[in-house]
Parts: structure tokens; sequence; C-alpha cells
């Protein structure tokens, strides 16, 4: 085995009944020596989780934040009392910027890190704001940011705003990350929901990584799409050849049921609790 992932929590229900779920998502990775978490979940019962698991939080090797919002970085809180010093956070430079959402009626709700900045400085780790387009944290394993927008039917969410009680933005999600691991098989992408177009994302990868896309596990924000853009990504990951699709959380039922009744072979059904082994 050389890869192996374990989705500590996700909106969905596995088969162990002891698991909490919840909307949200955190993944537990296992790769090339290395021990990592990909974002927290919404509240911090992805540790608890984790434990009934028997995974080892003290022992992490890296944390990486795919962006600013709630569901995915909640349960930080509930983490950072747990992690050795020194411990490295992976987060795009504009994390902490204010994030909203519109809601029916105008009005601005806000749905971002659920913590202030200042929440660090009570624990010896190590904040690592990334910048650039491609950061290797070690030959096999890469954290993207900037993402192309090249494909016409991945836009801006309308929903998604930043800014304060004075002025709103369109969030561009400039701070989210995607976790590239670069595995005998070819790539394995991580997503925490994929703001920018999961094609956009997966397209870029592929163009700064010289291997050849194998699998793409998590958030794709399908949830608020139409049967024509998931119809359009369905084909995209075809063209991409991608052997297998774990894609879940903000995905939405809709989604993930087409991507299964098109593409059987490839889809990976990743609920709380799943392990994915390669």
């Amino acid at each position: 085995m050389e890869l192996k992932i374990t989705t500590l929590i996700e909106n969905q229900a596995g088969t162990q009944d002891n698991l909490a779920f919840e909307h949200g998502l955190s993944l537990y990775i296992e790769f090339a020596g290395k021990r990592l978490l990909f974002d927290t979940g919404q509240t911090g019962a992805f540790a608890d989780n984790a434990r009934k698991l028997g995974l080892d939080l003290t022992a992490l090797d890296g944390v990486i934040l795919s962006h600013g919002h709630y569901d995915h970085s909640g349960g930080l809180g509930r983490l950072l009392p747990l992690l050795a010093k020194d411990t490295p956070i992976y987060l795009g430079e504009e994390f902490f910027r204010l994030k909203y959402k519109k809601i029916p009626g105008g009005a601005f709700q806000y749905n971002g890190n659920p913590f202030p900045q200042e929440i660090f400085h009570a624990y010896p780790v190590l904040l690592q704001p990334i910048r650039s387009d491609v950061t290797w944290l070690t030959p096999q394993i890469a954290i993207l940011k900037n993402f192309a927008g090249s494909c016409p039917f991945e836009q801006p969410n309308p929903r998604f705003f930043t800014g304060d009680a004075d002025r709103f933005h369109p969030d561009l999600f400039t701070d989210e990350l995607a976790l590239c691991l670069l595995t005998r098989k070819g790539l394995v992408l991580l997503s925490g929901c994929a703001h920018p177009g999961i094609i956009n994302m997966l397209r870029t990868a592929a163009g700064r990584i010289p291997a050849p896309l194998y699998a793409v596990i998590g958030g794709t924000h399908l949830v608020d799409a139409d049967e024509t853009r998931i119809q359009k990504t369905i084909e995209a990951f075809r063209e991409l050849g991608l052997r297998q699709i774990a894609v879940s959380h903000c995905t939405g039922t809709l989604g993930e049921t087409a991507i299964q009744k098109a593409l059987p072979e490839r889809y990976l059904s990743n609920v709380t609790g799943t392990v994915y082994c390669l």
C-alpha cells in the first residue's frame, strides 16, 4: 500500500455507527512517510473520530487548510492543543479574509473562520502562508494555489462574498489550496470545496506537475450546479483520464448520483470513515 486516506468526517454517515458526521470535511493522509491532515471539519468532531479509528493527531507532520470557510476550518480550535511544537500549518495567504454568503432576502451571513487570527498565538505551531503556484513539501507532495480559470462553464458562485459590513466583494477564493500526491499510478488531487472549479483545478494541476492525473478526492461544489454543468464536468473527467473519482461533501446528491451513473467503474463512495488505499 503506497497511499492511505481516511475520511475523518464528511456530510454523510458511513458504516461505523460510532463515528460522528456533519456538514464538513477532514481527511487524514498517510503517504511518502508523512502523516498529514487536510481540513478540520466544522466542529472538531473529526478528532473524536480519529481517536476511535486509532489515528494519532499528535503525530501529524503538517496540516493543510483548503480555504477559510467554517466547515473546513471550524475544528482547528480542537486540533491546535494536540499538535507538537513547530507543526506546520499551511494556508492561503488570504485565509483570514472575512467571508460571507448571500441568503434569501438579500442579507449577508458570515460563513468564514469561527476564530480570530490571534488563536495561533497561544500555540507553538508554524503558520506557513502559501503564495506560490506550487509549493513542494517533499518530492512527492505539493500544494497548489492560484488556479487558472480556463474552463468556461465554471464561473464564480454569486452567493459568496468577502468584505465587511460597509462593502462586500465577490469572493474569487484566491485563498483556496489543493493537495497533490504524486503516486506511482499518477497524480491524486485532494480538494476541499473546489470553489475555483474542480476542472480548473485539475487542469491547472496537469499543467504544473509532469504526471498523469489518476484520482480526485474531496469536495467539488457541484451542489449549486445545474444539470448542464454537472454533465460537462463528467465529460471533462473523462477527457482528463481520471481513473478514480471519490468526490462528496459539497458535490451534492444530484452531482454524486450523476457521476456514479455516468462513470460507475471510476466512482468511489466517500463518506465518514471511508478508507481510500492505493
